[in-house]
């Protein structure tokens, strides 16, 4: 059983309180949280990408977990990753991580577990590309939260392969397995109060009797979903039922023009239905919308959606779903089932949309919008859907009871966790036993996209650093000096690049005996600061404490 886990830590991928409700964080924030519930970890490290992340993780996790172990580690530490076995990112972005792990000399230190939410965006699209030809290794992975998502990932791979081929001859590249486990909600988090959904259908005078249509989502037709047809098919379904129904559109408009799509458009489309526009980010108009609704609906045709949370956070609150037959709702919704899944249909040349975005001409927005206008769905077969769920309370009551089993039993946390868990196990298998991918060249750099900037750039200076040269203490250079000028600002800028306090202090009252050369002043450290001893040594110098002697001037063995 996995009894430690290291994660790659960043607020915005795992904390939703007081941030914009977008799905990646609300699933991150989801996923912490079952993890400390359902993974029986004993530890938990962090790796964090700033100084500001490495106060705010311990307290993050004590808040939700006050009994569990917790360490944090920087890039400079390699050691606290490799003894998890495990790093887990909150995206799919393999390639910085897999040159990382390949610095360290062992690229079998620990496993990468990356995860996939939206695919669609250039910077994504260029990630999956880079894994190719970085070091990913047959045991690091990619999860993909849907099949839809799973089978564009492997095209997008797959792609970029034959080019590889093509162009250099490639035979091999870095794969990283693909497994598909679906995000997941805390069911017990959307239990329905009915006295709450009562009170709040009397305040937006929402009759007993009349049938109320909750819509859960980011309000942007650029990147979430195109509403006209929704509209239109609620039309459809009010004119036969020749009495109004009601839209909970709970969410909130984007900053992106999308503003007329969802408001002036309802007015002009589906003057039957009565249209109300909640603040979706505000927790308990949330809940009392949720309470108050019949049926959930969600018609997305939008590449940016890859599984949907809402849809199962709906089934999780006993609510029958009409929603499109797309992406990672084909896997959650069960046509006929818990609700209706209504046909899509995509068609035409999509190249020039894809060299707009790849050149610039287009942003993310308007690549979405112009695949969005060749996607479409059935509005008869939607109109059918609310009109029979409005008008049978016993099939509302049916697919309700059915959605709310199925996201219980397939989408809770206590349900996905375990197969987070597998999956880990099963990357430490292949990690023990697997063919290594791009096995590391002695005397070349590691991580050829970014070398070592010393190596790199090393006929910038006039000297070199050489082990062999003499290293002389400035007269009236001590500890104390040292410590007044390292605070004058501008001095230092990272410190864990150079040996400790100690360290310098070991370095100084031995060159306080005599001249030395670097290799022996760098053996005076610890052995676990002299990685650090030349940058260390250097940086005296800058500080007017020691004087080197040139290459030519060093003494000869």
């Amino acid at each position: 059983m996995t009894r430690s886990l290291a994660i790659l830590y960043a607020a915005d991928g795992y904390v939703s309180q007081g941030q914009a409700m977008l799905g990646r964080r609300v699933a991150g924030d989801g996923f912490l949280n079952g993890l400390i519930r359902h993974a029986g970890l004993e530890s938990l490290v962090g790796l964090m990408l700033n100084d500001q992340e490495a106060k705010d993780f311990p307290a993050e996790i004590r808040a939700r977990a006050p009994g569990l172990q917790v360490r944090t580690t920087g890039f400079e530490d390699q050691r606290p990753v490799a003894e998890a076995g495990t790093l887990f990112l909150p995206g799919p972005k393999l390639e910085p991580f897999a040159f990382w792990r390949r610095r360290s000399g062992n690229q079998r230190a620990f496993s990468i577990c990356g995860v996939t939410h939206t695919t669609a965006t250039e910077r994504v699209m260029e990630t999956l590309a880079q894994a190719l030809t970085a070091p990913v290794q047959p045991w690091d992975a990619i999860i993909c939260t849907s099949r839809g998502v799973q089978s564009m990932v492997r095209r997008q791979l797959q792609e970029n392969v034959a080019y590889l081929q093509g162009a250099l001859g490639a035979t091999r590249a870095g794969v990283p397995m693909l497994p598909l486990i679906p995000l997941g909600v805390d069911c017990d988090a959307f239990r329905r109060d009915p006295a709450l959904g009562a009170a709040y259908r009397q305040e937006l005078g929402i009759g007993a009797e009349d049938i109320t249509i909750i819509l859960v989502a980011r309000l942007s037709s650029a990147t979430k979903f195109s509403p006209l047809p929704m509209f239109l098919a609620l039309q459809r379904a009010a004119e036969r039922r020749g009495r109004k129904l009601h839209l909970l559109m709970t969410g909130w408009i984007e900053k992106d023009g999308s503003g007329p799509a969802f408001t002036e458009a309802a007015t002009q489309a589906c003057p039957d239905v009565k249209v109300h526009l909640l603040d979706g980010q505000n927790a308990e108009i949330r809940s009392k919308a949720w309470a108050a609704a019949d049926i959930f609906t969600l018609p997305v045709d939008n590449i940016q959606e890859t599984f949907g949370l809402a849809p199962v956070e709906a089934m999780a609150a006993g609510l029958p779903v009409v929603v499109t037959d797309w992406d990672g709702f084909r896997d959650t919704v069960e046509d006929g089932v818990t609700g209706f899944r209504i046909r899509t249909l995509m068609g035409g040349n999509g190249n020039p949309i894809a060299t707009r975005y790849q050149m610039g001409a287009d942003d993310y927005n308007a690549y979405l919008r112009s695949t969005s206008q060749g996607i479409a769905m059935d509005i008869g077969a939607a109109a059918d859907a609310y009109f029979r769920l409005a008008e049978d309370a016993n099939l509302r009551r049916q697919m309700a009871e059915a959605a709310r089993l199925r996201a219980r039993r397939v989408y809770d946390w206590a349900a996905i966790i375990p197969q987070y868990l597998a999956l880990w196990q099963e990357q430490a298998r292949i990690r023990a036993k697997a063919t290594e991918f791009a096995p590391i060249i002695p005397g070349r750099q590691p991580a050829p996209t970014r070398p070592d900037p010393f190596m790199l750039f090393g006929d910038y200076p006039t000297h070199r650093l050489d082990p062999k040269q003499l290293v002389t203490l400035v007269p009236g250079a001590n500890l104390d000096l040292l410590r007044q000028r390292a605070a004058i600002p501008g001095a230092i800028y990272r410190g864990s690049l150079l040996p400790s306090l100690n360290g310098f202090q070991a370095m100084l009252e031995r060159l306080a005996q005599g001249s030395m050369t670097a290799a022996e002043l760098g053996g005076t450290l610890p052995p676990d600061q002299r990685p650090r001893a030349a940058m260390g040594i250097v940086w005296l110098m800058k500080l007017g404490l020691i004087t080197i002697s040139p290459a030519e001037e060093a003494k000869p063995e």
